[in-house]
């Protein structure tokens, strides 16, 4: 360890903190946050670590010489686990300014905030990672239960051609543009044949409507909705409204399907740079037609749009997974790496989430990703 990280203090993200915490985001990741807003980025920091009333209590920063250098901020969520509730800690923004990279900060930094009388609160922990065979270097002690199935990045595909010149844009690449969008196209085609399209629309006697936030509605739909899962973020109303209708969170748009007053399900989605995203989708037991009705809602609002293409993560083998696959979601075969580890609980009652027959809900909406 460094002589300056040993003058380190640790200490809670205070308000007064956002302005320099939003300066090492942007050095850390260069590009904080990493989509658009229709909101300054300080806005949308402010909302974020306020995701829950305990929340305050669970942001830590690493200052050296009056300059923050650190920082762990954390979502609170509520986790249904076989049909109980457990709260949970997502250390969503784990930066070190780059001036003190490699140098231990990190880990003295980590090591406070996971200490037992600060950590014992939460009865979990998860995180999400780009690259699923990564393990968290160094911290052995830190690794969790991995999910049996994965979370597949579904994509359909619109328009090819903008597909590819954006991402060249972006990336670059060595395929030459025509193999490119050709590839796009064998792909789309392989996915017909393996999921077939459904022949005809899917009926409804329901309406579908675009609630600007969600209602007390929304837990009786949920503890329905959450029954045949043995894992999924718990979605309350206050929690809804925070994460979805809260302008600082994004440009969401809520599509509700309701009969006689009562809610079926619900999508919500936004679209950012020209591509579309479901960010959450959820439907009472069984009701596979009204998966299908918000769906088909949803891809012709983002024709309209004229979104080149459209991105959802679903659990393969889930039960909307194949609903999506028949839609012309192809699977992109970039899977999101999800781990949860028990903190207070014991680690048996995480182990099923291995098992390649746990019946687990996790969005894109349920990350910070989108």
């Amino acid at each position: 360890m460094s002589e300056s990280v040993s003058r380190a203090t640790i200490r809670n993200v205070g308000e007064a903190d956002a302005p320099q915490t939003l300066e090492l985001l942007s050095r850390a990741f260069r590009r904080w946050p990493a989509f658009e807003l229709p909101v300054p980025p300080l806005e949308h920091l402010r909302w974020k670590v306020r995701s829950d009333p305990i929340a305050p209590r669970h942001q830590w920063l690493a200052e050296i010489d009056g300059r923050i250098a650190a920082s762990i901020l954390r979502v609170i969520r509520r986790v249904r686990i076989k049909g109980r509730d457990y709260l949970a800690r997502d250390d969503v923004d784990v930066a070190v300014d780059p001036d003190y990279q490699e140098r231990g900060l990190y880990g003295v930094l980590l090591d406070h905030a996971l200490e037992k009388h600060r950590d014992a609160e939460f009865d979990l922990g998860f995180w999400y990672s780009t690259n699923p065979r990564t393990q968290r270097r160094n911290r052995p002690d830190q690794e969790g239960r991995p999910l049996g199935k994965p979370i597949q990045v579904l994509e359909k595909p619109y328009r090819a051609r903008a597909i590819v010149a954006r991402r060249r844009k972006k990336y670059g690449g060595r395929l030459p543009a025509p193999l490119a969008v050709l590839g796009i196209e064998l792909a789309k085609a392989l996915n017909r044949l393996g999921h077939p399209p459904y022949w005809r629309r899917a009926k409804r006697d329901w309406s579908i409507t675009t609630p600007e936030r969600f209602d007390d509605r929304i837990d009786e739909f949920f503890d329905e909705a959450a029954k045949p899962f043995d894992y999924l973020i718990v979605r309350g109303e206050s929690y809804m409204n925070w994460r979805y209708c809260d302008p600082a969170a994004g440009s969401f748009t809520i599509r509700s399907a309701e009969q006689q007053g009562r809610l079926l399900g619900y999508l919500v989605f936004k679209i950012a740079e020209g591509e579309g995203f479901i960010a959450d989708l959820l439907a009472l037991p069984g009701r596979t037609d009204v998966v299908r009705s918000l769906i088909e809602d949803a891809l012709q609002l983002f024709r309209q749009a004229g979104a080149e293409r459209v991105i959802c993560w679903m659990i393969a083998r889930h039960p909307y997974n194949g609903v999506l696959r028949r839609y012309g979601f192809i699977d992109s075969r970039r899977d999101v790496g999800f781990r949860c580890r028990p903190v207070s609980i014991d680690k048996s009652e995480l182990e099923f989430l291995a098992d390649a027959g746990a019946r687990v809900h996790l969005t894109h909406g349920d990350s910070d990703w989108l």
